[in-house]
């Protein structure tokens, strides 16, 4: 249309430097929104180094660029792999900025513990805010130190790390958005994995075998 647009003859009133802005803006607007799906140095999989409690997964119900916006539904949610002894999972949601940015000497918009559990899909209600939300989740696997001869192995490991945008968002945010909807009415019950694997196309690497049919849900 914009191309059509710049073959007729131009008013003496609309200046090619004018055409040339409308056009930038046009074609810029789909990229600056698609920005921060393209850009966000997010993981939507944490978890997975040695040590019990640090090789257990945490996924993120967010699609693969680790950017989702929850629109109104206003629920993000996670799954726990497996683990013979769970512990406490922490989240941590800042404001941020549309790249992620953030400042680390603000407080959190939202700091909760979740207690340990085994093989469970927590949701969880969001706080309001106009702005991005910078959302980490990670084991509270306390202070164990190394966990082998040479010190090298610590009980920490890498936090599942998305970022939360504002709006309703795209077809794969509003069909997530319904998912995570549906899955409040299991709040106390169970759901099944298989469904959610294939939805978030999730890979045998991050749900495999050693994953059960059916996981507990719980709502925050």
């Amino acid at each position: 249309m914009v191309e059509s647009e710049m073959k007729l003859p131009l008013s003496p009133t609309l200046s090619s430097a004018a055409v040339l802005c409308l056009t930038t803006l046009l074609v810029s607007l789909p990229e600056l929104q698609a920005a921060p799906r393209n850009s966000f140095p997010g993981r939507r999989v944490g978890g997975g180094t040695r040590g019990e409690c640090a090789a257990r997964s945490i996924v993120h119900l967010v699609p693969s660029s680790s950017v989702f916006a929850p629109g109104d539904v206003s629920v993000i949610a996670l799954l726990e792999g497996p683990s013979s002894n769970p512990q406490p999972l922490e989240i941590v949601l800042m404001e941020a900025s549309a790249d992620g940015a953030f400042d680390a000497a603000d407080a959190p918009i939202l700091q909760r513990e979740l207690p340990g559990a085994k093989n469970r899909l927590a949701l969880l209600s969001l706080p309001s805010s106009p702005r991005a939300l910078r959302w980490e989740s990670s084991y509270r696997c306390g202070q164990g130190g190394a966990d082998d001869e040479f010190g090298f192995i610590t009980a920490s490991a890498p936090p599942a790390l998305s970022l939360l945008v504002p709006g309703s968002g795209d077809r794969e945010d509003r069909n997530l958005q319904q998912v995570l909807a549906n899955l409040q009415e299991s709040c106390g019950g169970t759901a099944a994995l298989q469904p959610l694997k294939t939805a978030l196309r999730l890979g045998d690497e991050v749900i495999n075998d050693s994953w059960p049919e059916q996981i507990t849900v719980q709502c925050f």
